[in-house]
């Protein structure tokens, strides 16, 4: 395990809060009470410094309060379901909340469909910063319109990375507009779903190629100064020793992300991403060095 205060700055700058836990969902699927312990034992270990929200549907609040033990509170990254409102307990603390979003591929539909959900949160979400998930196939005029409406009313976006079949896994490509459209719009964004492991993979178990954080990341990183079709590279990467951390920063191979860039990354661009595991993308950061046993 590892001391944050032993590791690079920029490795603690990186992986600061960045594990929102899904293990409510699949492929997981665990129940109330053991996700709850799950993510007290992550939160009480040396790597509690990596996770961050516990996500909940807005449904189970009271249920995840029954399953706390003793004093327990715990942040919350809370899905909506755009009729229920977020209930306020002792112990859960809502810091976030999400809600996806279905837009067809038409000049004008992102606008509207994006003020009108934005709208009928207002008495949903308690004035929380919301992230609107949108579809992983929209064209670049939609896409862009999209972010542009999600910055001017002040939301952050969410992007679906994969899922328990190789037809939710979006194309390099996609994954590699979204960051772009994001960063250059100055909208903050989490991804979330099949991003178990650091770097892009085939995931034997699975049988599909998965995503990895540490590629959105970087692209994170380097969206703002390299053209779409580095960004692309740089999702497709699957040499793990491409990424690397040192007194410098965080890079890929030629390019160098420095401290306060990350930081920024890290702040104002990629937030987190969501896993069903917290120990997996530990356990691959280790494998890779960059955590030290």
């Amino acid at each position: 395990m590892t001391d944050s205060a032993l590791l690079p700055a920029a490795v603690r700058i990186a992986f600061e809060r960045i594990v929102d836990y899904a293990g409510l969902f699949p492929p997981a699927q665990l129940g109330m009470a053991e996700a709850a312990a799950e993510y007290e034992r992550a939160r009480s270990g040396r790597e509690g410094w990596m996770l961050g929200r516990f996500i909940l549907p807005v449904a189970r609040t009271t249920e995840l309060e029954s399953a706390l033990e003793g004093g327990t509170r715990v942040p919350l990254a809370v899905l909506l379901d755009g009729e229920t409102a977020i209930a306020s307990t002792p112990r859960t603390q809502p810091e976030s909340c999400e809600i996806p979003l279905s837009i067809e591929n038409e000049v004008g539909a992102a606008r509207a469909a994006i003020r009108t959900v934005h709208t009928g949160l207002a008495a949903l979400a308690a004035n929380l910063p919301v992230a609107i998930e949108i579809p992983s196939n929209l064209n670049a005029a939609v896409l862009a319109e999209a972010m542009d409406t999600l910055a001017e009313r002040g939301l952050s976006a969410k992007l679906r990375c994969g899922g328990v079949s190789a037809q939710a896994v979006p194309e390099v490509e996609s994954v590699a507009a979204f960051v772009r459209a994001a960063v250059h719009a100055g909208v903050a964004f989490k991804v979330t779903a099949g991003l178990h492991h650091p770097v892009r993979r085939y995931n034997e178990a699975a049988g599909f190629v998965m995503h990895g954080f540490l590629n959105v990341l970087a692209a994170s990183c380097f969206a703002r100064d390299c053209d779409a079709a580095t960004l692309v590279r740089v999702i497709e990467e699957e040499d793990a020793t491409a990424f690397t951390f040192n007194s410098r920063g965080f890079a890929w191979r030629g390019l160098v992300a420095i401290e306060d860039v990350l930081r920024e990354a890290r702040t104002r661009r990629m937030l987190s991403f969501g896993s069903c595991s917290f120990a997996e993308p530990v356990d691959g950061l280790v494998a890779l060095g960059i955590l030290r046993t």
